[in-house]
């Protein structure tokens, strides 16, 4: 059975396939006749309801459950928990958690799991949602960054997997933030120090909301400072070639990443993400039955 956890283990060609099947926005109801169960340990709105509606698409039943209802409360091991899961006939495991142990589930066989976002380390179905859209708008082409991210980059799970996939499609990514939020990996990155930079070598940008709950308590940023000079404004977008894209994973925190006025503007196309979101999760679906 296959996991998508992140991409390290999937080759370039089936990368190539799911991007292209999420893109095609098209998929037909089947009845596959298997189980899931959705675990979330963290709180979501779009991943999780998309995950269901796909399966629903293609006929798997769907359980929920989080570590607030686990035996994992009473102790339980992650191996014993798995086992669980797979003795009850359930076949692919989604999982949303806070936790960064991901290689742990690397080596259950039994069961396919999929990562619905990771820690800070992993969210490979966004990815595939955002690239799909930035192929889609046509901002996937000869630069060698088609995306910037704007924002906390170093907590990000959207980044981490949005950067690994271009990273094996052969591109580099843009980053304009913070230094205390720039990532302790900086290889393959283009890191920007302003606004004129990312438009002059972007066509596209990513925007991430700042991960409160993840920073530490040695991890102090001044949200004053941080506002006045990565926020994205009218002003800003003002400057910016006339077809930017900007996309943004959603919950938006509209006046901290970008201001009021600015989230009406007709470059911010996070209404098209939304559009892949269902594709991008019936994609992996049947990759991980490898189908795909």
């Amino acid at each position: 059975m296959r996991h998508l956890l992140d991409f390290q283990d999937v080759n370039k060609n089936h990368l190539e396939n799911l991007i292209e099947k999420t893109r095609s926005l098209e998929f037909k109801s089947e009845n596959l006749d298997s189980l899931a169960l959705l675990k979330f340990d963290e709180p979501s709105t779009r991943t999780r309801l998309s995950f269901a509606i796909a399966a629903e698409k293609l006929g798997i039943k769907t359980f929920e459950s989080s570590d607030v209802v686990s035996a994992k409360q009473k102790g339980e091991i992650l191996k014993h928990e798995i086992e669980t899961y797979v003795s009850m006939g359930i076949e692919v495991l989604v999982l949303r958690t806070k936790e960064n142990n991901i290689d742990d589930y690397r080596e259950f066989k039994n069961i396919s799991i999929i990562s619905a976002g990771f820690g800070n380390k992993s969210h490979p179905t966004q990815a595939l949602i955002d690239i799909s859209t930035l192929y889609s708008l046509n901002k996937i082409n000869e630069k060698r960054t088609p995306v910037t991210y704007v924002g906390d980059v170093k907590h990000s799970r959207v980044f981490e997997s949005g950067r690994q996939l271009l990273n094996i499609l052969g591109f580099k990514v843009g980053v304009f933030t913070d230094k205390k939020l720039l990532p302790d990996n900086k290889n393959d990155l283009e890191i920007y120090e302003s606004w004129d930079e990312v438009f002059e070598n972007s066509n596209a940008i990513e925007l991430l909301r700042i991960q409160k709950e993840r920073l530490q308590d040695n991890e102090e940023l001044n949200f004053d400072e941080y506002i006045n000079s990565y926020q994205l404004t009218k002003e800003v977008l003002g400057k910016s070639q006339s077809d930017l894209a900007v996309l943004h994973p959603m919950p938006i925190n509209i006046g901290i990443e970008i201001s009021k006025e600015a989230i009406e503007d007709s470059k911010i196309k996070y209404k098209d993400q939304l559009l892949h979101a269902i594709p991008s999760r019936v994609t992996t679906f049947k990759y991980v039955r490898d189908e795909i």
